[in-house]
């Protein structure tokens, strides 16, 4: 099994799990509004308590792994720029070249005579 097919099963069961928690709190509420007067009021409490957790975990499971899917889509993206322009620029021996000198060339005239003495 490669990588690729590894982090997509593991990304199918974290997406799976959170949806899971998101279910069960819908239910939950479901639960609570349908048996409002037939039950005890810890029933009612509980299953609030349940789903208000399940809806948080699950919710912030699946933000987490939103941005976490965004930020390794980035760093993908950046890599194949730069593994492109780095193979596009040509070889590392050009690079290390010395560019010429640029000063301009300064002719002294002191000891020549050329001033007046």
């Amino acid at each position: 099994m490669n990588s690729k097919n590894g982090q997509f099963s593991w990304t199918g069961w974290v997406v799976g799990g959170a949806s899971l928690l998101l279910f069960l709190s819908a239910d939950l509420e479901l639960f609570v509004q349908q048996t409002l007067g037939h039950r005890s009021v810890a029933t009612v409490i509980l299953a609030h308590y349940l789903a208000f957790w399940s809806y948080v975990l699950g919710l912030g499971v699946l933000l987490f792994f939103a941005v976490w899917w965004l930020v390794e889509w980035g760093r993908a993206r950046v890599k194949q720029a730069a593994m492109s322009s780095d193979a596009s620029a040509g070889p590392r021996s050009q690079h290390l070249e010395k560019p010429e000198s640029r000063e301009p060339q300064h002719h002294s005239t002191i000891g020549h005579g050329s001033c007046c003495s």
